[in-house]
């Protein structure tokens, strides 16, 4: 497949990928929403309906005719400006597949053979990233038997009993994946694993019939892997890895370095492609019955009430209302529970408890407690 031909059809897939995300997430993409927005800076302003629903509607006629006139620059740098202006107005929005889609959206602006070399680049290192961030023992003992479990429920135990392996090796065969798309000696069998693993995880998505969001990535990432490596023999490892260009570079530093600051917690885990990797901080909101009585009807069933005091899954809600997971990290929960503040005004029972990101081998986590008075002073 010629370079043009390539770069039309990656046009074309991240268009229609990107329309199916936004799709399946409209929520995600207006102010009308219970779920608060929390913009990167509180300079920001909260764009109000309907202007915040013509960036919307803007967003997918021009990602329409990107995929319609994929020879086009134009509607290609037009999505892109769009997409940013809406990103920095809600952090939740960054999900994995958003920030991966504007970033190919930027190389897919350029001309030449950069942008291919630019999008394997993030194609491969999404790969090896998404199976470090699983190497710990939160996916292997909390997160893989929950996401697996409708499926194996149904098979015999004797195959059931293989459930605790298969999670030990989900995170060395995406990893092996990875490494091998940057070879060009392993890279024909880095092309049939990655194509398997998602698979894999479709039969398993659509088994449990959740997580709706992001089956239209799992159906994108092997088409990309496919367009960008397939039949490729002249791309080495030393041609992706050694950067020709500034974008190049900051692509480099971005998919496959900075990722290894969330270790740290010094980069965020959506951008380091811990999508139910575990290795992510998690939040509840404690709050007695007497908030729980003024929040609105729409989140409290997103309340557990069979303790003292009940508990709002953070998590939960953005599901429920936005089909998306919350972005993890703490400037969204301290934003979400300020609502909740909002809400049960002159009540002193709301306590938002941050949990850290898991150590690797034990799965123990830290925990920090903010009240309403503390996430105003932080403020």
């Amino acid at each position: 497949m010629s370079a043009d031909r390539r770069l039309t059809a990656l046009r074309i897939t991240t268009a229609i990928a990107f329309l199916c995300g936004l799709g399946l997430s409209w929520r995600l993409w207006t102010s009308a929403r219970l779920f608060p927005l929390a913009p990167v800076s509180d300079a920001l302003p909260l764009l109000p309906p309907p202007i915040d629903g013509v960036l919307f509607f803007a967003l997918i006629a021009l990602l329409l005719a990107t995929a319609i006139v994929p020879r086009s620059r134009v509607p290609v740098i037009a999505s892109l400006v769009v997409a940013l202006g809406l990103g920095v107005l809600d952090q939740t929005r960054w999900q994995p597949w958003f920030y991966q889609y504007v970033v190919m959206l930027v190389a897919l602006a350029q001309r030449g053979k950069d942008p291919l070399d630019t999008c394997r680049i993030i194609v491969a290192f999404t790969y090896v990233w998404s199976g470090l961030q699983k190497l710990n023992a939160t996916f292997v003992d909390e997160m893989w038997p929950d996401f697996a479990q409708t499926f194996f429920a149904t098979l015999s135990p004797t195959w059931y009993a293989l459930q605790r392996p298969l999670g030990l090796s989900v995170p060395i065969i995406e990893c092996v994946a990875g490494v091998g798309l940057l070879t060009r000696r392993f890279r024909t069998q880095a092309i049939v694993l990655a194509v398997a693993i998602h698979g894999a995880v479709l039969a398993l998505l659509l088994s449990s019939r959740e997580n709706t969001v992001v089956w239209p990535w799992n159906v994108a990432m092997p088409v990309f892997v496919i367009i960008l490596f397939g039949g490729d023999r002249e791309t080495s490892a030393r041609d992706l890895l050694v950067p020709r260009g500034a974008f190049q570079l900051a692509v480099v530093v971005l998919f496959g370095v900075m990722p290894a600051l969330n270790i740290a917690g010094l980069w965020p885990s959506y951008l380091s492609v811990a999508l139910y990797s575990g290795n992510t901080k998690q939040a509840v909101i404690y709050l007695g019955e007497s908030t729980f009585d003024r929040l609105p009807r729409g989140i409290r069933r997103d309340v557990w009430q069979g303790t003292t005091p009940f508990f709002l899954d953070i998590n939960r809600w953005a599901y429920d209302e936005l089909n998306v997971p919350a972005f993890p990290e703490a400037g969204v929960y301290r934003r979400v529970t300020e609502r909740v503040c909002e809400w049960g005004a002159g009540t002193r029972d709301i306590r938002l408890r941050i949990k850290s990101q898991p150590h690797p081998l034990t799965g123990a986590r830290t925990s920090g407690y903010y009240d309403c008075n503390h996430l105003r002073e932080i403020r």
